[in-house]
């Protein structure tokens, strides 16, 4: 996955506000954050994704090349 991918979140995850649709585009790669609160084990594991206005992290286990 890159910069500029379209992505679709996996069902399992909610976050209000959320799309029925859950795709949304892959704006970067983890920003300067600690990657391991959120359960990667390294910092290209953490997307930063543009869905419905929100600026939102994901593990790209939970995404899907659109």
């Amino acid at each position: 996955m890159k910069v500029g991918d379209l992505v679709k979140v996996d069902e399992g995850i909610f976050i209000s506000g959320m799309t029925k649709s859950r795709v949304g585009v892959i704006i970067e790669k983890a920003p300067e954050m600690d990657v391991k609160s959120l359960g990667a084990s390294k910092q290209d594991d953490i997307m930063n994704i543009l869905l419905a206005g929100q600026s939102l992290h994901f593990h790209k286990m939970f995404l899907e090349t659109v």
